[in-house]
């Protein structure tokens, strides 16, 4: 136990009139910011306390006036910002501070306040991971040819651009003997066009897939059929088959993956910035439109291999992404944020997911996020009665970020994941199959991280959808989002550091739910 903080301010006993307060200047801009570290707290008498770091185990004895003072710096700033609170949150007169100054630095000395740069340079000090090859892009389609065909252009312009030569994988769902037969026809011409090797898994062909995998492992033969096959438990479309299908066959691989009603190219906005925002609550920015046209043509083009973006960072260790200039963290992004709410950001924490904005339609079924927007997207939203009313069906928006930002969950559809350790799978089917992987990824993978560029794919539906019935209506709880939302509070519960036993952990609570009374 370290005893060197078992000390106060001490006061001068004279009654002399203090200085006048000096007048109150902006922080220096340029001036080392420094922020508390996170710890517990035991009581060792009425003086004293120990206080225990959160990060590294140390623990320190102080008086309960330096842990006071300790607790007015969680955020990182400037040492005189710091000493002006603590003056501010004492309210004596009498304490010079020169004294409080002087207990901050020793803190600072001793570890238990941490200094920007010090902060930024541990982050960076990661070694690379071995990233593993693409398997395929996997394609999940259903009954939907025209969404199918644009698709399929922009992936063969991107091909003849930059002749990547990629495998693609199609997971078609459709039923319908004639779009069945359109689809087959559509990848006919693309792997023409293209000269790419592309796989065509319909109904037929994942039975076969299926039945294959369940001679090898008779033991889960129904578990395989329930999670893979659309006559399995429900002949309903479900995108967690596809995307359960996609999981087993790059298993060991990356591999990216696109919905039918995506079209490349990606494409950035006009205020994108380069690095990476610490901040965890960053706001998305949305822009709206009149018609779908002009959603998809906002913004610039990516000029790069959209894929190989993504894949640059799939699958990497986050601190070497943050020594490159296109993820590096710059200091002063740090001011106002505690090291708490900085804690998925760590060296070691490996990028498994990375994804993107939306250009066109909106992604979910409710607008409820369209009341908790940045305030020059709400000012866009709202501007007259007109715009409102067609703004709140979100069917033609620019949905994104302006910079990249990290996450512990991802609750939409990824555009590249690390396979290299094979990833849990979803349900097979309802709505939320997206949150409910992140979920449980996250379950197994606690310091994994969902990386989100500031970009945006073209997304466009196969008709306008009315979502503001939706979003007056109270939420109907679904077996998805539930078990999304359980697994996220039931978090601190699993301690095991071996997946399968966490995820057996999971299971057993999920019947024992199963078990209970209405």
């Amino acid at each position: 136990m370290k005893n060197n903080l078992n000390f106060q301010v001490n006061f001068p006993g004279n009654t002399a009139t203090p200085p006048p307060a000096a007048s109150v200047a902006l922080p220096d801009p340029n001036a080392p910011l420094f922020a508390s570290q996170d710890g517990l707290v035991a009581s060792l008498s009425n003086n004293e306390c120990i206080f225990q770091v959160k990060s590294s185990g140390e623990t320190h004895v102080m008086t309960y006036q330096v842990l006071r003072a300790l607790d007015q710096c969680r955020e990182f700033r400037s040492m005189d910002e710091h000493v002006s609170r603590v003056l501010t949150t004492l309210a004596d007169p009498s304490i010079p501070r020169d004294g409080v100054a002087n207990v901050l630095g020793s803190l600072v000395e001793r570890g238990l306040m941490t200094e920007d740069k010090a902060f930024l340079a541990g982050l960076g000090q990661a070694t690379s991971r071995r990233q593993e090859p693409l398997r395929a892009v996997f394609i999940r389609a259903c009954e939907r040819p025209d969404q199918l065909q644009r698709l399929m252009t922009s992936l063969t312009d991107y091909e003849r651009r930059f002749r990547a030569g990629r495998q693609y994988i199609v997971l078609d769902d459709s039923t319908s003997p004639q779009v069945i037969n359109t689809h087959r026809d559509l990848l006919r011409e693309f792997a023409r066009a293209t000269g790419c090797r592309l796989i065509y898994l319909g109904a037929p062909e994942q039975a076969k897939l299926i039945e294959r995998l369940a001679a090898a492992l008779p033991r889960v033969r129904d578990a395989l059929r329930q999670m893979l096959t659309r006559n399995g438990a429900t002949s309903r479309f479900g995108g967690g088959r596809g995307w359960n299908l996609a999981l087993l066959l790059s298993a060991g691989e990356r591999m990216a993956l696109l919905d039918d009603d995506q079209t490349l190219p990606l494409r950035r906005n006009d205020g994108v910035r380069t690095g990476l925002d610490p901040d965890p609550s960053a706001p998305a920015h949305v822009r709206f439109f009149r018609n779908s046209e002009d959603a998809l043509a906002v913004g610039e083009e990516v000029a790069d291999d959209p894929f190989e973006t993504h894949l640059h960072a799939a699958g990497q260790n986050l601190g070497v992404l943050t020594t490159d200039s296109r993820y590096a963290i710059e200091r002063t992004s740090l001011r106002g944020l505690s090291l708490g709410r900085l804690d998925m950001l760590r060296a070691y924490a490996p990028v498994l997911a990375t994804m993107h904005g939306t250009t066109g339609s909106s992604r979910t079924e409710s607008g409820t996020w369209l009341y908790m927007m940045d305030k020059d997207s709400r000012a866009d939203f709202c501007s007259d009665r007109d715009s409102y009313l067609r703004n709140v069906e979100a069917q033609n928006i620019w949905y994104g970020y302006q910079q990249a930002r990290v996450s512990t969950v991802g609750y939409f559809t990824p555009f590249t994941l690390d396979n290299s350790a094979m990833l849990p799978c979803t349900n097979a089917v309802g709505r939320g199959e997206d949150a409910l992987f992140s979920a449980v990824t996250r379950l197994c993978h606690p310091e994994a991280l969902v990386l989100e560029l500031p970009l945006v794919i073209g997304h466009l539906q196969e008709r306008p959808r009315k979502r503001s019935d939706t979003t007056l209506m109270a939420a109907t709880p679904r077996f998805n989002h539930f078990v999304s939302d359980f697994v996220q509070r039931q978090l601190p519960e699993f301690q095991s550091t071996d997946a399968s036993q966490r995820l057996g952990l999971l299971a057993a609570h999920l019947r024992d739910a199963a078990g209970a009374s209405q």
